[in-house]
């Protein structure tokens, strides 16, 4: 196991910070994802604090990337100013995205500077889309790129595009798979799968659905999830309404006989009397197999 504190020692004297760290602590750690630096400042220089995955590998690197936090809060350039970081309370995912910022910094000029490094760039750039949920992977993607292969940043700057990330999306807003998926999973709830419903046709056809569905099929549980509404009989779905931005409406209803589900597609020009009919005959089959023995 290499000295982490002679790396670290080694690095700080490379880096010219040795006039302005006074000391050094060193936490381990069992996990690379716990890495930080912690800063201290006290008049003229800092106490650092590095918390390090206690393993050789890249340690190097790894223990060089930290310290160009500190260097850039000593950089007069960088205009680091505590004030205006993102509150983590109040702005939860401003505060992510000034983070993942700061970091893809930090370790695109790691890839610049030919140091092996954990958080390359293939790993930075999926942290990065994992965090830009709200743009498609390809648009996450692009603004990525474009971010990465920025050779200086200011701490206003990281802060200010935290803030306004989709100043650099070519298409803010656009529908995609995966924004809608994920828009679902974070707000699972029915009117939102109804607002993914864009002709009003089709919206009204399916609260309409909604309403009969819940009155006709007595002794049923209605659940809301990231992917459609399910209508449950003796904690079995028996019908699934998954709405859709293409102005589809997909129901799902089992069959109790055969034991399997089948699916229909429906838009705004499908008779609605034709598909009650569909969920009341389904429902019916469901409490005739449920009273078997």
């Amino acid at each position: 196991m290499e000295d982490i504190q002679a790396v670290a020692e080694d690095i700080i004297a490379q880096l010219g910070l040795t006039p302005s760290v006074k000391s050094l602590f060193i936490e381990k750690t069992d996990s690379p994802w716990q890495e930080k630096a912690l800063i201290k400042r006290k008049k003229e220089y800092l106490d650092v604090k590095i918390i390090i995955w206690d393993d050789d590998t890249f340690l190097y690197g790894r223990v060089y990337r930290l310290f160009l936090y500190v260097q850039d809060v000593l950089n007069p350039a960088f205009q680091y100013d505590p004030k205006i970081t993102p509150d983590e309370d109040k702005e939860p995912g401003v505060r992510d995205c000034y983070n993942q910022i700061w970091s893809l910094y930090v370790d695109s000029r790691m890839e610049r500077l030919n140091i092996e490094n954990f958080y390359d760039r293939i790993l930075r750039r999926n942290l990065f889309i994992d965090m830009a949920k709200e743009f498609s992977w390809g648009d996450a993607d692009k603004i990525f790129q474009g971010l990465w292969e920025k050779e200086t940043y200011t701490y206003p700057e990281i802060v200010d595009y935290a803030a306004h990330l989709n100043r650099f999306s070519d298409q803010p807003g656009a529908a995609s798979v995966e924004v809608d998926i994920n828009r679902c999973i974070k707000e699972p709830y029915v009117k939102n799968h109804l607002e993914r419903i864009s002709s009003k046709t089709l919206q009204d056809t399916t609260n309409e659905l909604l309403s009969f569905t819940a009155y006709n099929c007595k002794d049923t549980q209605i659940e809301s999830s990231h992917y459609g509404i399910s209508f449950l009989y003796q904690r079995r779905v028996f019908i699934e309404i998954i709405p859709s931005r293409e102005n589809n409406l997909f129901i799902t209803i089992l069959d109790p006989e055969t034991n399997r589900y089948e699916t229909h597609a429906y838009n705004e020009d499908s008779d609605i009397a034709t598909i009650q009919k569909t969920i009341r005959e389904g429902y019916e089959k469901v409490l005739l197999y449920g009273k078997q023995p």
